[in-house]
């Protein structure tokens, strides 16, 4: 059943799959896309304020985007356009992550078919510790209005 935007509730939540950060993964999305220290050596990472290997933020957030795609599947979701981040915690191999998503307002938007929702988003790691804090807003899709056969009968 999709979940349109008149279905939405001003502080509903929405709990994403389990995603388990994996060293190979991470450490090759490092590779591809922030090869800094931190992130490759783990001989550097140990000198470093974090002490070992922590995941690029663009790794965090593919993990997120993972745990997400439950929610996202059934939510008439057509796009996002405000985002604002952070990560209080660092994201280390191994850690198991998973995304907590709060409505925190909608309104109609100027444009039919569509409204306008704002969400706040987490994703907590296995010990319950925040690595993403997120304030978020989508569009989402209207129910679709009956056609004029529909409602003829």
């Amino acid at each position: 059943m999709t979940i349109y935007f008149e279905d939405l509730k001003i502080g509903a939540e929405f709990f994403g799959q389990e995603c388990i950060a994996d060293k190979e993964e991470m450490l090759d999305y490092a590779i591809k896309n922030d090869p800094i220290g931190i992130h490759l050596d783990e001989e550097a990472a140990k000198h470093s304020p974090f002490g070992s290997l922590i995941a690029s933020g663009g790794y965090v957030i593919t993990l997120w985007y993972r745990s997400c795609i439950p929610i996202f599947s059934r939510i008439a979701f057509l796009g996002a356009f405000d985002w604002h981040f952070k990560f209080p915690v660092p994201v280390r191999a191994n850690d198991k992550l998973r995304c907590i998503i709060r409505i925190d307002g909608k309104r109609a938007s100027g444009k039919p078919g569509r409204g306008i929702v704002t969400s706040s988003q987490r994703v907590l790691n296995q010990d319950d510790r925040e690595v993403i804090s997120a304030e978020i807003v989508w569009m989402v899709a209207t129910r679709p209005s009956a056609s004029p056969l529909e409602t003829a009968c």
